[in-house]
């Protein structure tokens, strides 16, 4: 190491493993709430030879430099091989041309994925963007038993099933296939799969968030093994350790309390996954904090299902280091809307909405100017007005 690196050096506590990309990876995968179903080794991945040189650990106290590498400024994705890629997409220039790591979050629910995100690390201009897939979007698939089984929550289970070994990887790579095909080819470099204790212990850590809930959510859920009691004030709650899990799984209450008068989701799983981004910006905020920073990374090296290796880890979280912000997290919702077939509910995904919101992920346009409701009033009046003074 040069003396000019070592005057640069920065350090950061805890071992090697503490790596500031994980922090991405479960402070958005906090949203995605699972239950049984996933088998974690709790092991690190098969790592390949290392590219970088590992950073010297004080035996003592614990403490890692984290030093300048020679190739900081290369492109860093180049290194990571996509699960999937498209080369007839329209965006395949653009997606091979910009410094990403795109990571595929799922969870898990009674073997489907009951919530889908992709997390898109823009690493030369420290953005992060989320794009949050509805559990029910339509995805057709030719060998089906029936229906229900073209909803994208389904595929995890389907080929977790068909394997015979690495199960959550084949789940989750199937997941990704389709996923990566309903954004026109985006590469999925990553996935990541957390289950819903691990969302109780990491708010031990950060202490919990203030959220404004817009209705009692209230249910209950007796069935032996499935036990469920939900029971949440409206309005501002701090939504911790004790009631997370309750908060993030809530989608309707039960018929005799809608008697009674308590509400679900109006939206169904649209405005439940609105909900879920707030969150999950916010546990961000709080997760990126310097004194939950560590202990969040460690966990979530030792608890989350993933295929990110040490070496690709390392480098994303070199990345990270030099300006990530939770100010620069933008949540996207997946353009579409609700559709009926065969008697069931899906999200039919909107092309031309997925194609606009992909080209401003990708810096290929501006973004929008929000519209606020008042604004679109006065717009609306000023319209009527001036039609009729030209009459």
């Amino acid at each position: 190491m040069t003396e000019e690196k070592k005057q640069n050096k920065k350090k950061l506590k805890g071992g090697i493993s503490s790596l500031v990309i994980f922090l991405l990876v479960f402070a958005v995968a906090t949203a995605a709430i699972t239950v049984s179903g996933i088998n974690r080794s709790g092991k690190q991945q098969e790592e390949p030879a290392a590219t970088v040189e590992e950073p010297a650990v004080d035996p003592k106290t614990g403490e890692i430099d984290v030093y300048e590498i020679d190739d900081i400024d290369e492109k860093l994705s180049k290194d990571m091989m996509p699960i999937v890629v498209d080369e007839d997409s329209p965006f395949y220039e653009v997606f091979s041309g910009q410094d990403r790591v795109n990571i595929l979050l799922l969870g898990v629910a009674d073997m489907m994925s009951d919530t889908i995100m992709v997390a898109s690390y823009d690493m030369e201009n420290q953005k992060v963007s989320i794009i949050s897939v509805p559990r029910d979007t339509y995805y057709f698939r030719r060998k089906t038993d029936n229906e229900a089984e073209n909803k994208i929550n389904c595929i995890y289970r389907v080929y977790y099933n068909r394997a015979k070994e690495d199960q959550a990887k084949a789940g989750a790579e199937a997941v990704a296939a389709a996923v990566s095909d309903i954004l026109y080819g985006m590469p999925i470099h990553c996935y990541a799969i957390v289950e819903y204790e691990d969302v109780r212990e990491i708010m031990e850590v950060i202490g919990g968030v203030e959220m404004n809930i817009p209705f009692h959510m209230k249910y209950d859920d007796t069935t032996k093994g499935k036990e469920l009691h939900i029971d949440i004030p409206a309005g501002d709650q701090i939504i911790d350790s004790s009631n997370v899990v309750e908060f993030l799984r809530f989608r309707h209450t039960n018929p005799w309390f809608a008697a009674r008068g308590f509400k679900s989701y109006p939206g169904g799983d649209v405005q439940r996954t609105a909900i879920q981004r707030e969150f999950v910006s916010k546990v961000l905020a709080e997760c990126l904090k310097r004194g939950n920073l560590l202990k969040v990374v460690r966990f979530c090296v030792d608890n989350i299902d993933h295929n990110i290796t040490l070496t690709t880890g390392f480098k994303v979280a070199k990345k990270a280091m030099k300006g990530l912000s939770s100010d620069n997290v933008t949540m996207y919702p997946m353009p579409g809307t609700d559709i009926t077939i065969s008697g069931l509910s899906f999200w039919k995904v909107d092309k031309d909405g997925v194609y606009s919101m992909l080209e401003e992920i990708y810096g290929i346009k501006e973004p929008e100017p929000e519209v606020t409701e008042t604004e679109t009033t006065e717009t609306g009046e000023g319209a009527q007005q001036a039609q009729k003074a030209g009459q």
